[in-house]
């Protein structure tokens, strides 16, 4: 249940770096959506701020330093975090389990996230935050 607890984890920060077209992959406000670990479905919902949307618009430096907020590198270390256009691709190495690969795919107010272990979220901009 951890490694599944982690992998969530993963996903639903995955789904912080949400677009909002080629040069901006954030923007700030309510998503809302699901991640499937094995077949189990949870719902998510996540309040990006203006900070949070600014560090994830930028470089590799600026998303790894927001993700380990979240996800402190005593449970998980990041590494080959790259951004191309509106993809953001990582490998996270936890403490339970093999590494795992993260792909978010980006377009406009939605986005799709899988990771190599069979995990996917999937989320889009619903309004402002609650």
């Amino acid at each position: 249940m951890k490694t599944n607890h982690t992998i969530f984890l993963l996903s639903a920060l995955a789904c912080l770096a949400l677009p909002a077209d080629a040069a901006d992959r954030m923007r700030t406000g309510q998503w809302t959506g699901t991640t499937t670990v094995n077949t189990k479905t949870f719902n998510t919902s996540t309040c990006v701020t203006p900070s949070d949307a600014d560090a994830m618009n930028g470089d590799a430096k600026s998303i790894r330093t927001q993700l380990e907020k979240s996800i402190p590198p005593e449970i998980c270390k990041l590494t080959d975090i790259k951004v191309n256009g509106d993809q953001v691709i990582y490998t996270s190495t936890c403490k339970v389990g093999a590494p795992t690969v993260v792909t978010t795919n980006y377009h406009g107010n939605s986005f799709e996230s899988t990771s190599s272990s069979g995990t996917t979220s999937v989320a889009k901009l619903v309004g402002a935050c609650k």
